[in-house]
């Protein structure tokens, strides 16, 4: 019942969402939701819920030395269901954080793709591609659109990068990176106020630039130890750079320049994702953390 009523309340899902996800009928749903209502569950779990979301974010930020951490609201019926809720906290985060003028470069990541139709508002600003583009097939939004929409948005102009995020080989990444037009762009972003990222790990699963490298460079990378990676760019449990071929094809800033940038938002979400928030809280890479409860309180744990 709790299940469901999050699922509801919190996280904006349909009776019809819910009831593919939990093998419930609609009509079954909308009984246990009446239920949760009589029982007064809803309201008592919503209000504790604020109020525990509220001290878990003040304590995370204090053990992680972080400027702000925010929590999104409600536990996910499926292990993938979080990317809804942190981008709704996301795009409420920006909506408050960026100031009219300012500039704003978005990195890729699934959090980021859900983030542009969640907005509802954004001051006006100029929006930058943090790194080269990642498509994909079917219905799915790449880096380009994201930045495009987000620019809409905002009113402001897009500055997107019309390269691929990894190269065939480090030769074809360097000529691209000095190219006027992806240079501008790359200064833009090293220039911007703020920044959003995507933390992932060295999964097929977690990042979606293993599918672009050769398996045997894929499992170098891993037995050296790679803990997490931000933008193409592959670190080690403790933040450091973890290069072993991989960092010589990615079109982007390097670890150290994303560290210049004012404000860094770093995104995630899943418990399964802790080992690589905490690899690039230790190095330094994100000043603000967005994730959901599940890894809130797995950080707090480990």
């Amino acid at each position: 019942m709790l299940e469901v009523a999050r699922a509801y309340y919190l996280e904006d899902r349909s009776k019809v969402q819910i009831a593919e996800e939990t093998g419930l009928s609609r009509w079954q749903v909308a009984r246990v939701l009446n239920d949760a209502r009589e029982q007064g569950l809803v309201t008592i779990r919503v209000e504790d819920e604020d109020e525990s979301r509220g001290g878990l974010a003040a304590r995370l930020q204090q053990a992680l030395g972080l400027r702000q951490v925010v929590i999104a609201p409600g536990r996910a019926l499926r292990p993938d269901a979080g990317v809804g809720a942190v981008a709704q906290a996301l795009a409420t985060y920006l909506g408050e954080a960026v100031g009219p003028g300012e500039s704003l470069a978005i990195g890729w990541s699934r959090v980021v793709e859900a983030m542009p139709a969640r907005l509802q508002r954004l001051a006006p600003c100029d929006v930058v591609q943090l790194a080269g583009a990642l498509t994909f097939t079917g219905d799915r939004v790449g880096s380009v659109e994201v930045i495009r929409q987000v620019a809409r948005a905002a009113g402001g102009t897009a500055y997107p990068v019309y390269a691929p995020l990894v190269a065939p080989t480090g030769d074809i990444a360097a000529s691209l990176l000095s190219s006027p037009e992806i240079a501008d762009v790359m200064q833009r972003a090293m220039r911007a106020d703020h920044a959003v990222v995507g933390i992932g790990t060295w999964t097929k699963e977690g990042s979606s630039i293993l599918p672009l490298l050769p398996a045997d460079l894929v499992q170098r990378t891993a037995d050296a130890g790679a803990a997490a990676v931000i933008s193409g760019r592959v670190m080690d449990d403790e933040g450091r750079p973890l290069d072993v071929g991989v960092d010589e094809r990615i079109v982007g800033p390097t670890l150290g320049q994303l560290r210049t940038i004012p404000n860094v938002v770093g995104t995630c979400f899943g418990a399964h994702r802790v080992d690589a928030v905490r690899a690039a809280v230790r190095g330094g890479l994100v000043d603000v953390l967005i994730v959901d409860e599940s890894l809130a309180r797995a950080l707090l744990d480990s």
